[in-house]
């Protein structure tokens, strides 16, 4: 299986190559005076910031501070909610660090609305991608698991003034169509052909006179092989969240989540400290736990936590203007409710790691292409209460294999 993965990686690597020494030839082109169908427009290609392409003069002035915005990055491709769209250009880099899209806590109900200080900017964004999971043997049964699984999500503010208010939209679909004959080993029910979960939210921020940003949000959907089956079937999660700065960097985060299908079903407090001593460092300390490092211009490491066991780690490196390769590693697990559980107080959850390897390319300011590829490995069903129940039953454990995905995000 492995060397399906490396096979994975190479074709990946290559195109990056090819697509960067491409990228190179045109900006040489349209950097050559001589070329009679270069105009100087043309010669001055904006990037992702919107600013020119020519070398910008080094500021670092002081991040964070509650309403004013800085810059976006070309990260701001790969945010959330909250993530602040491209601004006009100023002659100068501003843009602070941001998390990668791993890193945003969406495992635990969201939490990238309070990461950013920028209050009533947000901008419409909508993701979509396919992936597929290679058929591997269920061990003790004689059968495969494998599956296709698609992500299709948008949102969009409701109303925001720019300044204190913002009031946003966000819609999630996923669905998983498996490829089995799997039996739940403890009911001798066949396990789903299909599992769904869908979720509609709604956050508000406000931006309070004294710098502090409040706010809330609210979701309802279903998540079971029979979506929006019955009222067992449905799901609806809450969060309220509160951000204190503490000087002009740093800052204190207040949480309290529940969501019915996370690994803890119950309301969890969070509190973290935000720690930025440059632009090139961030740390969360607390809950969410999240670390940032930048320790050169190209390159970036992140890393998460939450509860219990949601974990992620990435190391970007940025090949040429368009174009980023990552290495990752993801720790996950989700839940749902299927219609014919035995008692409807128990959820099935999927639990995983992978390691994957994908290049992040930048077609325009507003979408990007993510390919990537990797190991799925520690796979694992099973029916309980929550992940820690010692009563858990149905447990099916799938064979290690690769998976390839395709991802397009815009953002506007």
């Amino acid at each position: 299986m492995l060397h399906r993965v490396l096979a994975t990686s190479f074709v990946l690597s290559l195109a990056t190559l090819v697509m960067c020494h491409a990228s190179a030839l045109g900006q040489q082109s349209a950097a050559n005076p001589t070329n009679p169908s270069t105009s100087p427009d043309q010669a001055r290609l904006p990037d992702l910031n919107g600013t020119s392409s020519e070398p910008q003069a080094p500021s670092t002035p002081p991040v964070g501070r509650p309403g004013q915005p800085p810059n976006s990055s070309p990260d701001s491709l790969l945010l959330g909610p909250s993530a602040t769209p491209a601004q006009p250009s100023t002659g100068e880099n501003r843009s602070a660090p941001e998390p990668s899209p791993e890193l945003s806590g969406a495992g635990m109900g969201g939490f990238s609305p309070f990461m950013s200080p920028v209050v009533g900017r947000a901008p419409f964004r909508a993701d979509y991608q396919a992936s597929w999971f290679a058929p591997e043997p269920v061990a003790g049964q004689n059968t495969k698991l494998g599956y296709v699984r698609q992500d299709l999500s948008f949102g969009f503010p409701i109303w925001q003034n720019g300044t204190c208010d913002e009031w946003f939209f966000s819609a999630n679909l996923r669905s998983e169509i498996f490829q089995t004959h799997a039996i739940l080993p403890d009911t001798g029910q066949p396990f789903p052909q299909d599992l769904w979960n869908i979720r509609f939210s709604t956050t508000y921020r406000h931006l309070f006179d004294n710098g502090w940003i409040g706010g809330g949000s609210v979701s309802v959907g279903s998540a079971s092989d029979k979506p929006f089956n019955g009222i067992n079937e449905m799901t609806a999660g809450l969060n309220a969240f509160l951000r204190v700065p503490e000087g002009e960097h740093n800052a204190w985060l207040f949480t309290l989540s529940y969501s019915p299908t996370s690994e803890l079903p119950i309301p969890i407090p969070g509190v973290a400290f935000v720690w930025q001593p440059s632009d090139t460092f961030r740390a969360n300390i607390g809950l969410p736990f999240q670390i940032m490092w930048r320790p050169a211009e190209d390159l970036t490491f992140d890393l998460s936590y939450m509860l219990l066991t949601t974990v992620h780690a990435r190391a970007t490196y940025r090949v040429c203007r368009p174009v980023r390769l990552y290495l990752a590693y993801a720790w996950e697990n989700e839940a749902y409710l299927p219609a014919d559980r035995p008692d409807n107080n128990d959820r099935l959850y999927d639990v995983d790691q992978r390691l994957t390897a994908g290049a992040l390319v930048n077609l325009n300011q507003h979408a990007s292409l993510d390919f990537s590829g990797g190991y799925i490995f520690d796979h694992y069903y099973f029916e309980g209460k929550n992940i820690l129940n010692g009563t858990n039953f149905n447990r099916i454990d799938v064979a290690d294999g690769p998976y390839v995905s395709l991802k397009l995000l815009i953002r506007w």
